[in-house]
């Protein structure tokens, strides 16, 4: 029994270290389709014409970007919640790391956005104060920003979307190569209940192959004794019988002469009636 526990515990052992490192989902992208939305809504507000621009509101402005960059953030802290869920069981100290890193790059991204807020309320107050003739210049500084902003965001995303890919491949791999320590130190310990639990079982076979030739010896004395009782018995009333029947022979014999002598009276007392 002990053997076989040993076996089945290896097995779990083998079997657990062989569990497969999760990958990201593909769902837990939806931060990233935010921040997009986000670049999307300042970059518009520079094909806006001069006659738009004037009719946005600041306030507006402000309400719109604040609620996409809480949309971003909330997205990102479900992803890292997600991720850190999902590598509870391979816990290690670097996963502490991990969530570090990823808090770092999440408030760099959320700077960032920030940042691009307050330029384009900047921007969009002096479109309005200028005349028309002067609008390209804010134009330009505001594409050249946009198309920094884009950058910036892009590398911001990469850098999270990165540092979770490297730490995944590296647990993947770091899974892996515990898997086949696990493996061949416990191999041998394997083999070894097995050898013990084959040799247990050959034991117990010759032992009950033993004990089945005792019981079939033992059933046989017992069958024959039992086959000489019986004819013992047999003859012990055979010889009573016969002794029986001797008993009533001889107690039946005087009564049997009397009845014959009185049926030979009759007889002859038939013949003389007849004669006369």
């Amino acid at each position: 029994m002990k053997a076989v526990a040993l076996v089945l515990a290896l097995a779990v052992i083998t079997v657990s270290n062989a569990r497969v490192v999760p990958q990201a989902d593909a769902t837990a992208d939806r931060w990233v389709e935010t921040v997009d939305r986000f670049w999307q809504y300042v970059s518009e507000l520079n094909q806006k014409a001069d006659g738009v621009v004037q009719t946005i509101k600041t306030s507006q402005l402000n309400r719109e970007l604040d609620t996409l960059i809480t949309d971003t953030m909330a997205e990102l802290n479900t992803y890292k919640e997600d991720i850190q869920t999902k590598l509870t069981p391979f816990a290690t100290d670097s996963t502490g790391q991990l969530t570090a890193d990823l808090q770092l790059l999440g408030n760099r991204l959320q700077k960032d956005m920030l940042d691009a807020k307050e330029r384009s309320t900047v921007y969009l107050g002096e479109l309005k104060a200028m005349m028309d003739q002067n609008s390209g210049d804010v134009r330009g500084r505001i594409n050249a920003y946009t198309n920094k902003l884009r950058k910036r965001l892009s590398k911001d995303t990469d850098d999270i979307r990165n540092t979770v890919a490297t730490y995944l491949s590296e647990l993947q791999s770091r899974t892996s190569q515990n898997m086949d320590t696990v493996r061949q130190q416990v191999q041998p310990y394997i083999q070894q209940a097995g050898d013990s639990a084959s040799k247990k079982i050959i034991d117990l076979s010759t032992v009950l192959k033993t004990q089945a030739e005792g019981l079939g010896q033992q059933l046989e004395t017992q069958a024959e004794g039992l086959k000489t009782q019986l004819e013992a018995t047999a003859e012990e009333l055979r010889t009573s019988l016969e002794g029986k029947i001797d008993e009533l022979t001889e107690l039946f014999a005087p009564l049997a002469t009397q009845i014959r002598e009185k049926f030979d009276t009759i007889v002859e007392t038939v013949k003389e009636a007849a004669t006369a």
